[in-house]
């Protein structure tokens, strides 16, 4: 198997994976214990695993074709025996003992195997994708919840601010001192507020929720977590050829594609070699209750030479059916490559894109936390100010910076799936390099 994908396999085969759904979710929850606590039994990586049995079944099957064959004829017979018979005993049981062995199939076995092979190389690729693939999925939803909890918290803040502006004019408005229609309006935005407040919250229950099933634990809904380090996200982006180079060689799915292409050539062959001769060896080993002299012999050895003559057109519409799946499997693999391409180009242009907007947030951050420092004295000094507001806007600028940080982890991890390589892991501080990339292939 492939040591660029050993490190996925590692976080979902340590303990706390073997222990199951019935290990309890630790509190706070990090993203490397998601990670690692993935349940093996989940849907995807339980059907990725059946796929790959499948096929290492069917290989059995193909490496089996010419093996010895051996069976037992059992036969209880009573007769009537004519008058001339030598033997007029009525009992005329017989047992039989044959065996069938195939020299030489002239290519039959050779491509079944080969198709087989290709199969289960091409499934071993896909379920290294799938496994990939799942820890993406899990590190998305863990994002996802931490992004929950901060847009709630913006919004509580923002209700609070609604509020308290509604109970400072509900005062005025019992002075006299504005009017229905100005009280109205801002209770208006209170309630907006509430259920902003009240959607966030329960988007926060539905994003731990969701979290919980990629770690095939449902009943286990997370509490905590922690905000994680992601030391990836300062490595330095490869040239995207370079990017376009790893993918093609390397990429987990684009290789499962293109053994499912040699498995439908290996099949073509298979089916054209059904025109061909097979030479087999036959043995055979009997007993009689009635003998008739040399007529019946107990043992018998010989060849058989197979030799098809007419088949009624059915090997060529069997080849024609395989011939259709090569070009189906084919037009896959190029419409793949088409795709994987594109990917790989949108996901290194989003890296560069989120770069930059990462220095946009920290700088919107600290401009928010002074802003809201000189919110917080103008209000200690008893001087009309926008406290409420100001806090509301770091909650948001809080937010935007922790949003920008998850969608740059999430792209890099992608593009560690798009080009089949670990060493982009988000919580890996090593360098994105070609050199460390050929290490991890030697």
């Amino acid at each position: 198997m492939s040591r660029r994908i050993l490190p996925l396999l590692i976080a979902l085969c340590l303990p706390g994976a073997a222990a199951g759904a019935d290990t309890p979710l630790p509190s706070p929850l990090t993203l490397e214990d998601a990670l690692a606590l993935a349940d093996p039994a989940h849907p995807r990586l339980a059907l990725a695993r059946a796929e790959l049995d499948t096929a290492r079944a069917e290989h059995r099957v193909a490496a089996s074709r010419n093996d010895l064959a051996l069976g037992l004829q059992l036969n209880p017979r009573w007769v009537e025996p004519n008058d001339l018979a030598p033997m007029q005993d009525h009992d005329d049981s017989r047992a039989i003992l044959h065996g069938r062995k195939t020299l030489h199939d002239f290519g039959r076995s050779r491509h079944h195997l080969a198709a087989a092979e290709s199969a289960v190389l091409s499934r071993e690729r896909e379920q290294d994708h799938v496994l990939a693939d799942h820890r993406l999925r899990i590190m998305q939803g863990f994002f996802e919840v931490l992004l929950a909890d901060l847009t709630y918290t913006r919004d509580n803040e923002a209700m609070a601010v609604a509020f308290v502006e509604l109970n400072r004019l509900r005062e005025r408005h019992g002075l006299g001192q504005i009017s229905d229609i100005n009280l109205m309006a801002q209770e208006s935005q209170y309630q907006a507020a509430r259920l902003q407040r009240l959607a966030s919250w329960q988007q926060t229950r539905i994003a731990r929720q969701r979290l919980a099933a990629l770690l095939g634990r449902p009943d286990q809904v997370p509490g905590r977590l922690r905000t994680p380090a992601l030391a990836g996200n300062d490595r330095e982006l490869p040239d995207v050829e370079i990017l376009w180079t790893l993918s093609r060689d390397h990429n987990p799915r684009r290789q499962a594609l293109h053994m499912t292409v040699e498995a439908a050539m290996a099949r073509v062959g298979a089916e054209r070699a059904e025109r061909r001769p097979t030479l087999s060896a036959e043995a055979q080993a009997a007993w009689w209750q009635r003998e008739f002299g040399g007529d019946r012999n107990p043992l018998a050895l010989g060849l058989v030479l197979d030799i098809p003559l007419y088949d009624g057109g059915r090997v060529g519409a069997r080849t024609a059916r395989e011939q259709a799946g090569l070009h189906e499997a084919r037009a896959r693999l190029q419409d793949f490559d088409l795709s994987l391409r594109q990917a790989v180009l949108e996901t290194w242009l989003e890296i560069q894109r989120l770069k930059i907007q990462r220095e946009q947030a920290r700088v919107q951050a600290d401009y928010r936390d002074l802003y809201l420092d000189r919110s917080r004295s103008l209000y200690e000094m008893e001087v009309a100010t926008d406290l409420g507001d100001a806090m509301t806007r770091q909650s948001e600028a809080m937010l935007f910076t922790a949003g920008t940080e998850f969608q740059l982890a999430l792209a890099w991890a992608r593009l560690a799936l798009l080009t089949g390589q670990a060493t982009a892991d988000p919580l890996a501080p090593g360098p994105f390099s070609p050199a460390a990339m050929q290490e991890d292939d030697s």
